[in-house]
């Protein structure tokens, strides 16, 4: 029986390899194939987990800068440099220590108030707010990644950036002579309306990338304030901008360390509303409650305290008096924030048009009880809508024929005020740089006026589209 099972065996063995031999000597190619195919993906493979990391060569000065801890690397003969925070030839590291030095005073983040507010919640996902700050992915991440749309030229020959998509990672590819490193790009800053820039973490520490990307052209450029013809990837991320990009962070101290998983991304409920655990665990236990517990309504405050929770980030280039997220909904803006440069404010800056002050020098405002909400929707996504800005409008001007260029034919004056009376512009604030020039995004003026030079541009394109 064993002799006769062994027997059959080695038929079925030799029969198998007499068919592989004629395919084989039949399809030659399809091996041959198969053989380049499994090449590919073993080098595939290799290439997606192959980081690069080299030193400088000997040719190049590497220094430390003790007093930020920051590495300079340059060449002897050129007074340009890369800066980074991590040691060259080696990457940013990951901390490992998620304990908060600070208790959280409440704040549990947008998904706890979905259970309540439902619709709310899921239509303030598409608003800027809550974009405002976002982990880098495939869903978030703008920009291009695919070969000879990644790349980044600066003025220096010698100073490139390329963008990669590897696995999960995105990260920022410098090189710098013949020397490359890469650095993560791990949170996004912006919400795309003018541009995303990039942070990443060292430890407990954020700073902020060299490259950002601009929307409008679809392009990659320096980041604002950025040196082209540099590498920078040291500068930090203090709290005063975390303040008015996220809900909550626990802040270590020493201008830019957080708990890294402390972090709850974009403005959302809180920021307008304050802390909401009291209120959540409250609701919770009294399903059937009919009045809101331990929560702000802002509708129920007076009109400049309604104005000043906007103003915490809308209302110009205002500085902590003590440490970031200390405002509650209810409290004077000037309790936590030093007062606007006034002179700095009157022109755009590259965070805020200063709607807050531009709003308040219109006649519109100063004849009415308007608060910004009689214009925003802060749950909706309502950007770019300028019919629907327009008809807020008209809810205080009953008739176009207010306007005093009424009436012009093929002109529906009501289907956009916007654009006459509260014109884009850009300035030398809201500059970035490139190789091929400077780039200046503009931002909507929010003082309502006549402003006839934008009225002639505005009246000009409707007739250049006729």
């Amino acid at each position: 029986m064993n002799l006769k099972r062994g027997l059959i065996i080695i038929l079925v063995v030799v029969g198998a390899g007499w068919v592989i031999r004629q395919s084989v000597q039949e399809h030659p190619e399809d091996e041959l194939i198969r053989d380049l195919v499994r090449e590919r993906q073993q080098q595939e493979a290799s290439e997606a987990v192959a980081p690069v990391r080299t030193e400088p060569s000997s040719d190049m000065v590497v220094s430390l800068i003790p007093e930020g801890k920051v590495w300079f690397v340059g060449k002897y003969e050129d007074g340009g440099g890369v800066e980074i925070p991590f040691q060259p030839g080696y990457r940013p590291e990951k901390s490992t220590d998620e304990t908060p030095v600070e208790e959280n005073p409440g704040f549990v983040g947008a998904e706890a108030c979905q259970e309540c507010h439902e619709e709310k919640y899921h239509s303030f996902l598409a608003t800027g707010h809550y974009k405002t700050s976002r982990p880098v992915n495939e869903q978030t991440i703008d920009g291009r990644f695919d070969k000879g749309f990644n790349g980044f030229q600066t003025s220096d020959p010698n100073v490139s950036f390329e963008m990669i998509h590897r696995g999960n990672e995105f990260l920022q590819q410098v090189h710098f002579f013949d020397w490359s490193f890469e650095v993560p790009m791990e949170i996004i800053m912006g919400s795309s309306k003018m541009a995303q820039t990039y942070l990443y973490w060292h430890r407990d520490r954020l700073y902020q990338h060299n490259v950002t990307h601009i929307t409008d052209g679809d392009q990659w450029i320096n980041s604002p304030g950025y040196i082209d013809g540099d590498a920078a990837y040291a500068r930090p991320i203090p709290q005063r901008c975390l303040d008015c990009h996220l809900t909550y962070f626990d802040y270590r101290g020493n201008r830019n360390r957080y708990t890294p998983g402390s972090l709850i991304l974009g403005v959302t409920c809180e920021r307008c509303h304050g802390p909401a655990e009291g209120h959540v665990n409250h609701h919770r236990d009294h399903r059937d409650a009919e009045n809101a517990v331990a929560i702000t309504n802002p509708a129920d405050l007076d009109r400049k305290l309604q104005m000043d929770i906007c103003g915490q980030c809308h209302g110009g280039s205002r500085e902590l008096k003590g440490d970031a997220l200390s405002f509650r909904p209810g409290d004077p803006l000037e309790d936590h924030y030093f007062p606007p440069d006034n002179q700095q404010d009157a022109k755009n800056s590259v965070h805020t048009s200063n709607q807050l002050n531009r709003l308040a020098e219109s006649v519109c405002f100063q004849q009415s009880q308007m608060t910004c909400v009689d214009c925003h929707d802060p749950h909706h996504n309502e950007r770019g809508d300028d019919q629907l800005f327009s008809n807020r409008c008209m809810t205080c001007h009953e008739n176009e024929s207010d306007c005093g260029y009424y009436p012009q034919e093929g002109v529906d004056f009501g289907s956009n005020c916007i654009d006459c009376h509260m014109p884009r512009r850009s300035t030398e604030n809201l500059r970035l740089e490139s190789v091929e020039g400077d780039v200046f995004p503009p931002l909507r003026d929010h003082k309502i006026r006549i402003d006839e030079a934008a009225t002639q541009r505005y009246l000009e394109s409707l007739q250049g589209s006729r």
